[in-house]
C-alpha cells in the first residue's frame, strides 16, 4: 500500500446498511480510513464534524442530496475521487455537479442479491477501481 493509501479518508454513503459496512470494512483492509454514512446529510455533518481530509468518497448517486455533496466535497478539495456505487454497469443517471472539476468517474457495481460474490473478488475489485481512479495501471 502506498502512503497516501495509508492516510487516506474513504467518505462511504449507502442506504443499504450492511452492504454499507461491508464495503467500510474493504477499505478499511486497504488502508483507509473508513467513514460510512447512511444519508447525504449524515455524512456531509460527519466529514464537516471531524474535519477529516476526504480523498474518497463512494456513494450511491441514487440517494437524496448526492449531487449537492459531491459538489461540496469538490468545492472544498477538486481532488477527491469520486466512484459510484451502481446496481447496472450501464447506469448513467448521475452527472457529477462540475465535470471540469472531476478528472474521471469510477464505478462499483453493486452484485444482485442471488449473484454468489466473494469477499476476496470485491476486494481485488474494489483496488482495480481504486488504481484507476488514482491514475495508475492495476
Amino acid at each position: 500500500m502506498t502512503d497516501r493509501a495509508s492516510c487516506a479518508v474513504a467518505l462511504i454513503i449507502d442506504q443499504d446498511l450492511g452492504f454499507l459496512m461491508w464495503l467500510g470494512e474493504l477499505f478499511t483492509e486497504l488502508g483507509y480510513q473508513s467513514v460510512p454514512a447512511l444519508r447525504c446529510r449524515e455524512a456531509l455533518a460527519l466529514a464537516t464534524r471531524l474535519k477529516l481530509p476526504i480523498t474518497t468518497v463512494v456513494i450511491n448517486p441514487e440517494l437524496r442530496g448526492a449531487r449537492r455533496l459531491v459538489k461540496i466535497l469538490l468545492a472544498a478539495n477538486p481532488d477527491v475521487r469520486v466512484v459510484l456505487i451502481v446496481d447496472s454497469a450501464d447506469h448513467q443517471s448521475f452527472t457529477p455537479p462540475s465535470p471540469d472539476s472531476i478528472q474521471s468517474r469510477f464505478t462499483l457495481e453493486r452484485p444482485a442479491p442471488w449473484e454468489p460474490i466473494s469477499r476476496w473478488e470485491w476486494m481485488a475489485k474494489v483496488r482495480k477501481t481504486l488504481s484507476m481512479a488514482a491514475g495508475r495501471p492495476s
